[in-house]
Order: structure tokens, then sequence, then C-alpha cells
């Protein structure tokens, strides 16, 4: 009796060690599930935060844009308020700070078609002379076009329908429209493996195949682009110092008075003339926030119909 009491005993006090093991795993298991609740929890709270605050960067920038359109409207240039970068503003555990900058001030890809659906002639040209300024092929703008058009026939040798994109290890299917954004280049006839890069700051994707190119946000590429004769690094020298002096183009005719741009003959002034002009309403905001020493940045497409401001399209992907 004696030794079975003893391993009774023996066996009461390993199940309560077992069962003090299990309990102390359970509580360790508890607080663990609870701190990652917990971390979880904030994280959430740090991104709906960032994002009001990137709202209300947004907000500002679209008071600026109907301001602008309030009191000058007739012009847009880089001397004005909306141009200018929205300082670092201080918020509980860190701050918010943007910049606006003008999308009507690049070749718009969707200006290579007519609003009836048929190339326009004069773009077309002005964009081959883009693709040869950053070192791609003057003839890829058939494939540009071909992944707008409705049909689903190549415009030309180096252009590209259905048949084509389909024969693709991971065949796809042209979009038969707009541009919805530059990306899209990516999925195009010649623009594989990255070379979309290359043209990546000069061009847009803008809603309204009319639009013209501000010459006082345009880069010095996009403007040298108008004639293959004309120096950039010139016309960049010439916009760096009407920068410098605070001047802008009141008109397109002002551009052709400058020396870096004489030398234009009187047609393909008259060719590019409708592809140009002093007005923007297609802008992009640029926001950062940081909080708690983390950085969040968003992107929000802003448009601008006379005196209104509204947001096409927001990102939460860094840019």
């Amino acid at each position: 009796m004696g030794q079975n009491m003893k391993q009774q005993q023996g066996i009461a006090l390993i199940t309560i060690l077992m069962m003090v093991v299990l309990a102390t795993i359970l509580a360790a298991t508890i607080a663990k599930r609870q701190a990652y609740t917990a971390e979880s929890t904030a994280y959430l709270m740090r991104q709906n935060q960032s994002l009001l605050y990137a709202k209300s960067a947004e907000a500002f920038f679209a008071e600026l844009l109907k301001d602008d359109a309030e009191n000058a409207a007739e012009v847009d240039h880089l001397q004005e308020n909306w141009a200018q970068p929205m300082p670092a503003f201080p918020v509980e555990d860190g701050f918010v700070a943007g910049v606006l900058s003008d999308e009507s001030g690049k070749f718009n890809l969707n200006a290579l078609l007519n609003d009836n659906g048929n190339v326009n002639e004069n773009a077309k040209l002005y964009f081959e002379r883009l693709l040869v300024r950053v070192g791609l092929p003057a003839q890829i703008s058939e494939a540009v076009i071909d992944w707008q058009d409705a049909d689903d026939l190549p415009i030309g040798p180096m252009g590209a329908e259905s048949s084509y994109y389909q024969g693709l290890p991971n065949g796809y299917l042209p979009s038969n429209s707009l541009f919805y954004s530059v990306e899209e280049l990516k999925q195009v006839r010649g623009f594989e493996e990255g070379r979309y890069q290359l043209l990546l700051p000069y061009v847009s994707a803008l809603p309204n195949r009319s639009t013209s190119i501000n010459i006082n946000t345009a880069p010095a590429l996009v403007l040298a682009s108008i004639d293959d004769k004309l120096d950039v690094n010139q016309i960049q020298q010439v916009l760096e110092q009407r920068q410098a002096n605070l001047e802008h183009f009141a008109n397109t005719q002002e551009l052709w008075e400058l020396d870096a741009f004489k030398q234009v003959d009187a047609a393909l002034k008259a060719q590019v003339g409708a592809l140009l002009g002093v007005q923007s309403n297609y802008f992009k905001a640029k926001i950062e926030v940081m909080l708690s020493e983390r950085k969040r940045q968003f992107s929000s497409d802003l448009v601008r119909d006379k005196k209104t401001v509204y947001v096409a399209y927001r990102s939460m992907a860094p840019f």
C-alpha cells in the first residue's frame, strides 16, 4: 500500500507539473497573440491616420487649383502657388509634405487618335520625334496606336493587335481603348524590359484626346521634340533662365520668338500649333506622410474642370 501511494503521489505531481507547463504555454500564447493584435491594430490606425492626412493635403492642393482658376485661369505656369512644394506640415508624431506636378506639360498618349478614332498624324509625328529623342525607334508609335484603336488591323510593320499579343508566352489582349495609365506601355510591343521607363517622364495618359502640351511646364526634351534640329541643352538653359527671372509664356507665339526656336519653319509651326498651349487641367499630387518614423506615400490624380476640382484616381503605391 505504501508503495502504491508513493506512485500515485508521483503521478499526481507529474500531472500538476504538466498542467502548470500547459498553463504557462497557454498564457504565453495568449500574451503573444494580444501583442500581435495590438501591433496590427496600431498599424491599421497609423494607416488610416496617414490616409486622412494625405486626403487633407489633397484638399489643400485642390483649393490651390480652384483659387488659380478663379484668379488666373488664362495661363498656368511654374511661378504660381499650385506649383510650389507644400512644406512639411507638422502633425502629431510626424509630418505631411507634398508637391503638385502638371501632367498637361507632357505628351498625351491618347492624343495619337482623334475623337473619331482616326490617327492624328501631327500628333504621331511629334510622338515619333519624342521617341527618337529618348533613344527608341520612331516606328513603335504604330504599336501605341494599335493598343488603343478599335480595330484589329496593325497600322504598319511595327504595329501589334490581338494576334501578336496572344502569341506571347503569357498571352493577353490589347485594351483597344484610351490609355488608363502610362504604365500600360509595359504591355505594348516595343516597350518590353523596362524600355517604357525611358519615356515615362515625358508622357501622360489623359482622358481628353484634345488636350494640348503646356509649354510653360513641359520638360526641355518635350519642347525639343517639336523639331529634330532643336538643341535640347540650349532649350534647358533657356527654360532655367526664364524660371530664375520668373518669366512665363502668355501664349504660344512667345515660344517662337526665342532664339532657341527661331529655326523652326512655318510649316512645322502650323503642324504642331494645335498640340501646344499655355493652360493645364490635369495634375498629379505626390504626398508623403511620416508617422512614428514610418514613411508612407500617396499619389492622387486631380482634374480641374473650370472652377471645380475632383480626384480621378488615388494610389498608395510608393512613387
